[in-house]
């Protein structure tokens, strides 16, 4: 019931979905460092790759030196040099 009124609520106030659902919120500073909320679980860790499942499908951030800095339930941040950030899977809406 909550989930239906939040995006009731969500739609009616024009949040973006980021704000009135739980899809997974990326924010890149620089290509040095990134923070993703909203993840469900880490499925893969290198230096290299990382791989973060979501909501909305598996996110997958290539680059060089990543490093987890801060690792809560629902928060990542990494550090590192970042070349490509692509979803795989899950719908596109």
């Amino acid at each position: 019931m909550f989930d239906k009124l939040s995006k009731n609520v969500g739609e009616v106030l024009d949040f973006p979905p980021d704000v009135a659902g739980n899809g997974p919120k990326i924010t890149i500073t620089g290509r040095r460092e990134i923070l993703v909320e909203n993840y469900t679980d880490i499925i893969e860790f290198t230096t290299e790759e990382i791989r973060l499942g979501t909501l909305e499908g598996e996110l997958c951030l290539t680059g060089q030196e990543f490093v987890l800095k801060t690792i809560l339930a629902t928060e990542l941040r990494i550090e590192g040099v970042l070349h490509s950030l692509n979803f795989q899977g899950g719908s596109e809406t």
